[in-house]
């Protein structure tokens, strides 16, 4: 089956990421990842983390979000976290997160440490502090 993921263009990769077949959609979102830097990429993977019924491709965007989208990205990130504080489902994300810091490959809690503190929401601060208790930290 062609996905078109051989297309890495912003358009191509927004309407893969919009698709009813979820192989194609998850395929889509490490190449809206490298758009980060579009702000229609950085929308539709902020909405693929909150509004996908399918939980990996929720945990699949939050990763894009806190790999390339800089500090913006892992507040939007820390946010779900907290805004969804009750659904078991966000404890995936948590993980992925702890993962990511715990093996070295993204520094999650050093990088959010360098955030002024005025910009955390505070679902935000409730999600980053649910983290460090998952953490240990």
């Amino acid at each position: 089956m062609d996905t078109g993921a051989s297309d890495t263009s912003l358009p191509t990769v927004l309407a893969r990421s919009e698709s009813e077949d979820n192989a194609t959609r998850i395929a889509a979102i490490p190449d809206l990842g490298r758009h980060i830097d579009a702000p229609t990429a950085r929308r539709r993977l902020e909405e693929i983390m909150t509004d996908d019924k399918i939980v990996t491709m929720r945990v699949d965007a939050a990763e894009q979000l806190v790999r390339h989208g800089g500090q913006i990205g892992l507040l939007a990130v820390l946010d779900e976290l907290g805004r969804r504080k009750d659904d078991p489902d966000i404890d995936y994300t948590a993980y992925m997160l702890s993962e990511l810091d715990n093996f070295g490959e993204f520094p999650v809690l050093a990088e959010a440490s360098t955030i002024e503190t005025t910009r955390f929401s505070e679902e935000a601060r409730v999600g980053l502090d649910n983290l460090r208790k998952l953490m240990q930290k």
